[in-house]
């Protein structure tokens, strides 16, 4: 036991058995209940799903309370009651045991872009890599003074420190 933030309004408490205050706690079990009891009337009448927007309408739940809940599985035994809406099209999708907050063409979607920007990525690293050593080589022989390089090079020491170097 210790003190903790609540996740959901941030209030300090003392954290026995969850990650919300008592209070939110409180808040989360009704609407936990308000979801059950409609899904046990509406599993008797042989309803195959609802929408999230649907089940906020008739129960006063939040949107994004039912999303969460549902996510945090926390809807047992009714998860295959609930229909999400997708996070990129809008339209509404059964979720299954891994499926995030896309629809299944949107994910093929983003997994497509995702690949791309990976091969993008590698190639962009390959081109570096290969380039690397050429301008290592440029700095090098710009570095090497004109002596290391076998050229002949005026002495202007005289002129420069009013000596000859020998």
């Amino acid at each position: 036991m210790g003190f903790e933030n609540c996740s959901r309004c941030g209030k300090l408490f003392d954290r026995t058995k969850s990650n919300l205050c008592p209070a939110c706690y409180e808040i989360e079990s009704k609407n936990i209940k308000k979801i059950t009891d409609y899904f046990q009337i509406f599993e008797k009448m042989k309803t195959k799903s609802f929408s999230v927007k649907d089940l906020s309408a008739v129960t006063g739940v939040k949107i994004e309370e039912i999303e969460r809940l549902y996510r945090s599985n926390k809807l047992k035994g009714y998860t295959g009651f609930i229909d999400l809406d997708c996070k990129l099209c809008g339209n509404n999708f059964k979720p299954t045991m891994f499926s995030g907050v896309f629809c299944k063409p949107c994910t093929q979607k983003v997994e497509k872009v995702i690949k791309e920007l990976k091969e993008s990525d590698r190639i962009f690293e390959k081109q570096i890599v290969e380039e690397k050593p050429k301008e290592v080589l440029k700095t090098k022989e710009k570095e090497e003074s004109p002596h290391q390089s076998g050229m002949h090079v005026k002495d202007d020491s005289k002129k420069r420190f009013g000596f000859k170097k020998n």
